[in-house]
């Protein structure tokens, strides 16, 4: 291990690796503002007690086996600090047989230097394993080519730069891109990469009902704040730390994200032999979304547009095709009707005003003690969704009215979803999980048929939402089919 910095001068190789000495404190206050990746200095001489070290700096080299010097003489003049490490625990076999198998700790160290490439874009890094390379970064300062060296330029060209917030920098995936882990995720304070579970919980909610259940986005970001506003101190390899506002925290990182979310690009259509020109072996794991639905070049957000898209029909078992300015648009008849009611009906939340229907035979429906309870503490959201319930009796609720959107023959079934949703949530995410699944019993079918004023109808309310891009389980709404794409197609750009 290699770097080009000021390193270590030679009359001081040899304190480097006695425990607890550092070159990071001046002073007892700089204990409170710390703005380095580690200060104890117990790092090079814990390595030191367990392994043949040998390390080179201003023009000497030092060698240490099992925390004892065996050797210290000049060496080359060169840039910065050379470390090489041989026979890890060679002298605490006990502690050998703990390591995991070598796949495993080679994947641990690659995560480690891909955090930090991905976070100090102005440095350059290259780590070889097997005499291949497994990181390489330019260090031009650019945080976009330094994640495309990592996940490829498919990846990179799908992320979206979190502008105007001060306290919250990097990228983050439009909402097309996702993982089945949270393995995408890379969170830091101050360049330092963290473990933060709120920060964590913060992120992946601004993506709620943009991504399908199971799929995580990717995100670099990094929370630029005061030193003496956050302490890194609360676990021993510091990526725990404990901030003394975190709801600011959390708020900004929502902010800034949502801010970025704003400009998601709908789904657009591309051959397969594209994809297949496109694919990286290094971003396999990663989905824009399934199959041919793949990157392209931004020309429209996610929200609404001031053109209304043109029904042509309907198509197979509930597509609307329609024409738009930029293509041919394919629509999710079911998905779409989803996310213009899941919108209406937080609108209604969020006003406090209910748009309800008595049923003019209330309906019984059987639910478990612990749904009855759900209904209970929310009962005045609910009634702002438009519905009304009642006991009856210790095992049963009583349907006395429901959203004007809710088919009568469906309440039974939504109802008892709902409360399902609501009883399996916590917080503020349980009645909007309510809401998505009172707007998913309550939108048209996959294979009923719109008439073309249906049609009409339901494209311009998809074109007028929020977030239209998908329906509020993650599911895309439309695939566009670029004009672009059908002159290439037929041969008429000649």
């Amino acid at each position: 291990m290699s770097d080009d910095g000021s390193g270590i001068p030679a009359d001081e190789l040899t304190i480097a690796f006695v425990r607890h000495t550092t070159s990071k404190l001046t002073s007892l206050a700089d204990l409170d503002v710390i703005g380095s990746f580690g200060f104890r200095g117990e790092a090079l001489a814990s390595i030191a007690a367990v392994a043949d070290v040998e390390c080179t700096s201003g023009g000497a080299v030092l060698r240490i086996r099992a925390g004892e010097v065996v050797d210290h003489g000049t060496g080359p003049l060169l840039p910065g600090v050379a470390i090489e490490v041989r026979d890890l625990f060679a002298n605490v076999p006990a502690r050998l047989k703990f390591l995991k198998s070598d796949a495993t700790e080679v994947a641990a160290i690659k995560d480690v230097v891909s955090a930090f490439a991905l976070l100090h874009p102005e440095v350059r890094f290259h780590l070889t394993i097997d005499s291949r390379a497994a990181v390489s970064t330019g260090g031009d300062g650019d945080a976009r080519r330094a994640l495309a060296s990592l996940y490829g330029a498919a990846v990179a060209d799908e992320m979206l730069e979190l502008v105007g917030a001060p306290l919250v920098t990097g990228l983050v995936s439009q909402p097309r891109l996702s993982r089945g882990s949270r393995d995408g995720m890379v969170l830091a304070v101050n360049g330092r990469p963290i473990v933060a579970r709120s920060l964590v919980y913060a992120l992946e909610e601004c993506y709620q009902g943009r991504l399908e259940r199971g799929r995580h986005p990717i995100a670099v970001i990094d929370v630029c704040i005061d030193p003496e506003l956050v302490d890194v101190n609360v676990h021993p390899a510091k990526k725990e730390v404990r901030f003394r506002d975190e709801g600011a925290i959390f708020a900004a990182l929502q902010r800034a994200v949502r801010a970025a979310l704003d400009g998601s690009d709908p789904f657009r259509y591309r051959p397969s032999e594209m994809v297949a020109s496109a694919a990286v072996s290094n971003i396999a794991s990663f989905a824009v979304h399934d199959a041919p639905a793949m990157v392209a070049v931004a020309e429209t957000n996610g929200h609404a547009t001031t053109t209304v898209l043109r029904p042509i029909g309907q198509a197979g078992p509930g597509y609307l095709v329609a024409e738009g300015p930029h293509g041919l648009v394919l629509v999710d008849q079911h998905a779409a009707h989803e996310r213009v009611l899941y919108n209406r009906l937080l609108a209604r939340l969020r006003s406090g005003r209910g748009a309800s229907q008595p049923l003019l035979i209330p309906q019984a429906v059987d639910v478990e003690p612990a749904l009855i309870a759900a209904a209970a503490d929310h009962r005045e959201e609910l009634a702002s969704l438009g519905l009304e319930l009642e006991e009856f009796g210790p095992r049963s609720l009583r349907i006395t009215a429901v959203p004007v959107e809710l088919p009568a023959g469906r309440a039974t079934a939504a109802i008892q979803e709902m409360l399902a949703a609501l009883a399996e949530n916590r917080g503020d995410g349980a009645i909007t999980a309510a809401a998505a699944s009172l707007a998913c019993h309550s939108a048209v079918k996959f294979g009923d048929v719109l008439d073309i004023a249906e049609q009409r109808r339901l494209l311009a309310d998809l074109e007028a939402t929020e977030e239209s891009i998908t329906c509020p389980h993650g599911r895309p709404t439309r695939l566009l089919v670029e004009w672009q794409e059908l002159t290439r197609h037929f041969r008429r750009n000649y």
